[in-house]
């Protein structure tokens, strides 16, 4: 069963913020390889998946 909604977190993250945004614009790549039992894949569907505006769908695994 599919569900929609919209999750909101804030996080104090103890990173350089360049650093943190680094692997969050490569997050396509990197969160698969690094949470496979989290993340099934992410696809790019518009734009670079990258810059603002990219749009992007995560398939999260089952369990």
């Amino acid at each position: 069963m599919a569900r929609a909604g919209t999750l909101e977190v804030d996080v104090e993250i103890k990173s350089p913020a360049d650093k943190f945004w680094e692997n969050i614009r490569n997050s396509t790549t990197l969160f698969p390889k690094a949470f496979p039992d989290q993340y099934k894949s992410i696809e790019v569907l518009q734009g670079d998946g990258k810059a603002p505006g990219s749009i992007r769908l995560f398939t999260y695994a089952e369990g």
